[in-house]
C-alpha cells in the first residue's frame, strides 16, 4: 500500500518521463572489465558490455564522430540487464517497451544481403536497431541501398506492423514523415551522383510510398520534380565539375517521375498496383482548342485534381517543355517525352507564365545558377508561348516541318473560331496584339502574313467593325505587304456586310486600278453585295458585266490571226505562244451568291413576283454558260418557296433536285424538318410517337452517309418545346447527341430558357441550374441572343439580382447589348427601387462606356423607345445623349440584325499609313474565375 504508484497516463507514455544521465559515465578503452573465467555463449551473452556493440559499430565505418574519444553509455536503451539493474520504476517502463516492441523487429539488411551491396555485414546492435533507427543508422553511414531495403522488408502494406503498431522510438521517428523524407532525399541525391551500388531509383521510391499511403505533398514537386529538375539544369549548361548522372538518364528518370505524378494525382490516379508505362494524360488532338482561363498552372492544375499545384511544380513543367531539344536528341527520350511535350504545348500556347517568372526572379536556388544560365532561362520562358504555338501548328504536327507555317495555321485557325464564337471583337482583338507581339521580334519590324492580315480582314468586318478592318489594311500597307486577292475579297464582303455600299464602290474601283483581274470570289462579293443593298440593277449588271468580260477575252484566244499587217490568212501560230484567257469565267458560286441575296432581302422591299422573275433570269442567264445548279442552289430555291410559305413549289424543288441526281444535304433536310413541324404533321400523334417519329427521321438521315450536326438538333428540340411541350423528347434528342460527340448549341440553351419561361408557374428553379451550368461550364456554346433572352426573362420575373449578374457577364465578354434589353433592365431596377444602378446604365449608355462600350443594337427607333423610356421613368438623361444617338455614333451592329440602322464608317476612307498604337484592353478570362477582379461597376449581385 504504500509502494509508489504510476498511473496509466503514464505508463503508456513514458518516454516523456525519463530523466537522462546528467553526468555520463566516460570509460577508456582499456578499461579493465573482468579477471573471471569466461562464461559459455548462453550464459555471456546476457552480461555483454557496452563497449561490444560500439566496437563493431567502429569497425562498420561509421563517420569520424563514432571512431574518436570514449563511448557514451545511455540508460535504458535495448533490453540490456547488464546496464543496471532495474528499478521499481525503470522495471515498468522496459516492461511496457518491451510489449511494445514485441515481437523484436527485423531488417533485411543481414549479412548475405548486405554483403550483395559490398556495405559490410550487419552488426548486433543494429540487428537489436527498432525499424526507424536501423534505417536512420543506415543513411547516417551513407549505406543507402541497405536502408532502403530495410525499409522494403519491413514497411510491406499499409496495414502492416511497422505503420500500425510503431514502438515509442519508431512513432518519434515517424512524427511528420521525416524520416521518409531522409530516405527519399538521399535515394534522390544517391541517383543524381550517380552511385553505382545503389539501385532503387526515386520514382520507385515515390510509387512506394503512394502506395503505403505515407506520401507527403512536398514528397513531389519540392523534394523530387524540382530537384530533378535542378540538377538537370546544372546538367545542361554544365555548371558543375563534380562527377554526376549524365544528362539521358537523369532527364529519363524525370520523365518517370512525371508521368508517375499523372498516374497518382491524374483524374483516373485510382490503380496503385504498377508503375504505368504510358502517360495517364489526354491526347493533345482532344485537348479543347481554348481554355476558360489564360493562367498556366491554373490550366495544368485540371490535370492533376488530387495535387493542388504551385509555382515550384509550374516551373519545373515549362523548363522541361523549353529543352525540348534536349529531349529530341536521344530517338529514347523523344518516345518517351513527346506525349508530355505535346500536351504541354497546348496548354502553354496562349498561356500566360508571368507568375513563372516572377517564381525564377524570387527562388533563391535558381538565382544562385550563373548570370548567363539564369538570362538564358528567363528568355526561354518568356518566348514559351511561342514556341508552343508553333510546335502545334498545323493538324498535330507538333515536331519538324516549317515552325512559319505552323504558327501561321495555328493563328488562323484561332481567329476562325474567334470571328464564329462571338458576337464582340473582344477576342478578335486580344489575337491581334499576340499577333503583333509574336511577329514582331526584337528590333525588326513586324513581319505578320499576309493570310492572317486577311483574317482579321474579314473578321472585323464581319462582327460590324469595319473601323478596325481599315486599320488593320493601314498595318498592311504600312509594312510594305502588298494586297492580294484575298485581302480585296475581305474588304468586299466587309463593306457589303456593314452596308457601306460607297465603300464597296470605292473598293472595287480601288482594286481595278491596281491592275487585279478578279477571281470568283471578287465576283461573288460584288454581285452579293449591291444586291443586298438593294442595287438589284447594278448587281444584275456587274454579273453581265463578268459574262461580257470572259467573252471578249475569250473571242480575243478563239479568233484567227493574219500572217502579216495587211493580211487576212490564218497566222501559224505555236502552241505555247497562244493568248491564254485571264478573265474569270461565271461560276456557280457566283450564281447562288446572287440568288442567295435575293432571297434574304425583307419581303416588303420587293415583291414576290418580282423576287422569283429577277431568280428566274439569273438561271437563264447562267445557262448560256453552262452552269449547273448544285446543292447550295437547290437549297436556296427551297428556302425561297418555304419563306413564301409555298410548300408545293418547296417540294416540287425537292423532287426536281433527285431527278437531277443532286444529292441532299444537312441544310435540306433541317428545311425539311422545320416545314414538317409548320404543316402540322407531329400534331396528332402522342409524345411518344413524337419522339420516335423524329427520331426515325434522324436515323434515316445518318444511314444515308450525311454527317448530324448540332443545328439539325437545335430545330427539332426548338419545335418540339415551343408547339407541344414535349420535354421527354427533348432529353432523348439530347442523349442521341452526346452519343454523337455533339454538344447542345446556344440555340438549344435559348428554346430551353424561353420553356422554362412560359411555363405555368415558370421554372425558375431550372432555369437558375441551366444558367449557373452555362456560367461554371466554360465548354457549353452561349451567344448574344442566349445572354438576351435570360436577361428578359429574368427582368420579367423581377429577378434583378440574376438578372444583372448575366448583364455583368454580358459587358465582361464584351457581347453587344440591344436597345430592348436595356429598356428592360432600367425599368426592372426602377420598379425594384435600385435608382442608382438604373443611373448608372443610362450614363453608360450615354457615354458609350461600361455596358456600351462595343455599341448597342436594334435600330435608331428601339433606341428612341429607349429614350422615352428613361424620360418617363424620371431620370434624366445628359444633353450629349442627342450626340451618341447620332448617325455618327451609332451603334455597333451584328452581322444580321438591325444592319441597315447602324451606318459605320466608310472603307472608302482607308489611307496608306500605319493605324499607330493599338488600346490596350483588360483582359477577359471567363466567368467565374479564381483570380481577382475589380468591384463590378453596379456593386455585387
Amino acid at each position: 500500500m504504500l509502494g509508489s504508484y504510476i498511473c496509466r497516463q503514464c505508463r503508456a507514455r513514458p518516454s516523456r518521463r525519463l530523466v537522462p544521465v546528467r553526468t555520463p559515465q566516460w570509460q577508456s578503452r582499456a578499461t579493465f572489465l573482468s579477471l573471471r573465467t569466461p562464461k559459455s555463449k548462453e550464459d555471456a551473452e546476457p552480461t555483454q558490455t557496452t563497449e561490444q556493440p560500439a566496437a563493431q559499430h567502429q569497425s562498420e565505418g561509421a563517420p569520424d564522430r563514432y571512431q574518436d574519444g570514449p563511448s557514451i553509455q545511455y540508460p535504458y536503451r535495448g533490453n540490456h540487464p547488464q546496464e543496471g539493474r532495474a528499478g521499481r520504476y525503470s522495471r515498468l517502463v522496459l516492461d511496457d517497451t518491451e510489449r511494445r516492441t514485441q515481437p523484436p523487429p527485423t531488417h533485411s539488411g543481414s549479412a548475405e544481403e548486405a554483403a550483395t551491396d559490398g556495405l559490410g555485414p550487419v552488426t548486433s546492435l543494429e540487428s537489436e536497431m527498432s525499424y526507424t533507427e536501423y534505417i536512420k543508422s543506415a543513411l547516417s553511414r551513407g549505406k543507402v541501398g541497405q536502408a532502403w531495403k530495410s525499409f522494403e522488408h519491413n514497411y510491406t502494406s499499409r496495414d502492416c506492423k511497422a505503420l500500425t503498431e510503431p514502438s515509442l522510438r519508431d512513432a518519434a521517428l515517424l512524427e511528420d514523415g521525416k524520416l521518409f523524407l531522409q530516405l527519399l532525399n538521399a535515394v534522390n541525391s544517391a541517383f543524381c551522383k550517380g552511385l553505382k551500388n545503389v539501385a532503387v531509383k526515386p520514382t520507385a521510391v515515390l510509387f512506394k510510398f503512394e502506395q503505403l499511403g505515407i506520401a507527403r505533398s512536398e514528397y513531389w514537386s519540392r523534394q523530387t520534380i524540382a530537384y530533378l529538375t535542378y540538377q538537370a539544369i546544372h546538367a545542361v549548361n554544365d555548371t558543375t565539375k563534380k562527377p554526376n548522372r549524365d544528362l539521358p538518364s537523369l532527364l529519363l528518370e524525370l520523365l518517370s517521375v512525371w508521368r508517375l505524378f499523372f498516374q497518382c494525382m491524374g483524374p483516373k490516379g485510382d490503380s496503385l498496383e504498377v508503375i504505368s508505362t504510358e502517360w495517364q494524360l489526354p491526347a493533345a488532338e482532344s485537348l479543347a482548342d481554348s481554355f476558360a482561363g489564360k493562367n498556366f498552372g491554373m490550366r495544368l492544375q485540371e490535370y492533376h485534381p488530387k495535387y493542388k499545384g504551385n509555382n515550384t511544380l509550374g516551373f519545373c513543367a515549362v523548363y522541361l517543355f523549353t529543352i525540348s531539344e534536349a529531349l529530341n536528341s536521344d530517338e529514347t527520350l523523344q518516345q518517351q517525352a513527346a506525349p508530355l511535350l505535346q500536351f504541354l504545348a497546348k496548354l502553354l500556347a496562349d498561356a500566360h507564365v508571368d507568375h513563372i517568372l516572377n517564381f525564377v526572379e524570387q527562388s533563391k536556388t535558381l538565382n544562385e545558377l550563373p548570370v548567363e544560365v539564369l538570362r538564358q532561362i528567363k528568355k526561354e520562358i518568356g518566348v514559351v508561348r511561342h514556341t508552343a504555338m508553333t510546335m502545334i501548328g498545323s493538324k498535330g504536327e507538333f515536331w519538324g516541318g516549317d515552325e512559319a507555317a505552323n504558327l501561321e495555321a495555328f493563328y488562323l485557325k484561332r481567329i476562325a473560331r474567334a470571328v464564329l464564337s462571338s458576337t464582340s471583337t473582344l477576342r478578335l482583338e486580344s489575337l491581334w496584339k499576340q499577333v503583333e507581339h509574336d511577329y514582331t521580334p526584337r528590333g525588326q519590324s513586324t513581319s505578320i502574313p499576309p493570310l492572317i492580315y486577311n483574317a482579321f480582314l474579314s473578321g472585323f468586318m464581319k462582327l460590324a467593325h469595319s473601323e478596325r478592318s481599315v486599320d488593320v489594311w493601314n498595318h498592311m500597307i504600312a509594312h510594305g505587304v502588298k494586297p492580294d486577292m484575298r485581302s480585296w475579297v475581305a474588304v468586299l464582303d466587309g463593306c457589303a456586310k456593314t452596308r457601306d455600299l460607297n465603300g464597296l464602290n470605292a473598293m472595287w474601283s480601288r482594286m481595278l486600278s491596281t491592275g487585279a483581274e478578279p477571281d470568283t470570289y471578287a465576283w461573288t462579293a460584288r454581285v452579293n453585295g449591291l444586291i443586298s443593298l438593294h442595287q438589284i440593277n447594278s448587281g444584275l449588271k456587274a454579273l453581265d458585266e463578268m459574262g461580257k468580260r470572259w467573252m471578249a477575252a475569250e473571242n480575243i484566244v478563239t479568233s484567227p490571226r493574219s500572217h502579216g499587217r495587211k493580211s487576212k490568212g490564218v497566222q501559224n501560230v505555236s502552241e505555247s505562244s497562244k493568248a491564254v484567257n485571264n478573265c474569270t469565267k461565271p461560276q456557280v458560286q457566283t450564281i447562288n451568291g446572287a440568288i442567295s441575296a435575293l432571297v434574304k432581302l425583307r419581303p416588303d422591299s420587293l415583291r414576290r413576283d418580282k423576287r422569283v422573275q429577277t431568280i428566274q433570269r439569273i438561271l437563264e442567264w447562267a445557262g448560256n454558260f453552262e452552269i449547273k445548279p448544285n446543292t447550295r442552289t437547290y437549297n436556296i430555291m427551297i428556302k425561297l418557296y418555304l419563306q413564301l410559305r409555298d410548300y408545293a413549289q418547296a417540294f416540287q424543288v425537292v423532287r426536281q433536285m433527285e431527278q437531277d441526281g443532286i444529292e441532299s444535304d444537312i441544310v435540306t433536310h433541317i428545311m425539311l424538318i422545320t416545314a414538317a413541324f409548320d404543316l402540322q404533321k407531329f400534331d396528332n400523334l402522342s409524345a411518344k410517337e413524337q419522339t420516335e417519329r423524329i427520331v426515325s427521321v434522324f436515323e434515316s438521315i445518318e444511314a444515308s452517309g450525311i454527317k448530324m450536326t448540332d443545328g439539325v438538333y437545335g430545330v427539332a428540340i426548338d419545335r418540339l418545346l415551343k408547339h407541344y411541350s414535349n420535354h421527354g423528347a427533348v432529353r432523348v434528342l439530347v442523349d442521341h447527341m452526346i452519343r454523337r460527340n455533339l454538344r447542345p448549341s446556344s440555340y438549344v440553351y435559348t428554346s430551353l430558357i424561353t420553356d422554362y419561361f412560359q411555363q405555368d408557374p415558370p421554372a425558375v428553379a431550372a432555369m437558375d441550374s441551366l444558367v449557373q451550368q452555362i456560367f461554371t461550364d466554360h465548354k457549353i456554346p452561349t451567344d448574344r441572343l442566349l445572354f438576351l433572352r435570360l436577361i428578359e426573362c429574368y427582368a420579367a420575373l423581377g429577378e434583378v439580382g440574376k438578372m444583372m449578374s448575366v448583364l455583368a457577364k454580358m459587358s465582361k465578354d464584351g457581347r453587344l447589348l440591344q436597345w430592348d434589353a436595356l429598356t428592360n433592365v432600367v425599368k426592372a431596377l426602377v420598379e425594384d427601387g435600385d435608382m442608382e444602378r438604373a443611373r448608372a446604365i443610362v450614363r453608360d449608355v450615354e457615354r458609350g462606356e461600361g455596358v456600351a462600350k462595343g455599341g448597342v443594337t436594334g435600330g435608331a427607333a428601339q433606341g428612341r423607345v429607349f429614350s422615352y423610356t428613361v424620360h418617363k421613368l424620371g431620370i434624366r438623361m445628359e444633353e450629349r445623349m442627342g450626340d451618341f444617338m447620332s448617325q455618327d455614333h451609332a451603334p455597333k451592329a451584328s452581322d444580321e440584325e438591325a444592319q441597315d440602322e447602324a451606318p459605320i464608317p466608310h472603307a472608302s476612307n482607308v489611307q496608306d499609313v500605319d493605324y499607330g498604337a493599338v488600346e490596350q484592353e483588360e483582359d477577359v478570362h471567363g466567368f467565374l474565375t479564381d483570380e481577382p477582379e475589380r468591384e463590378p461597376r453596379y456593386g455585387r449581385v
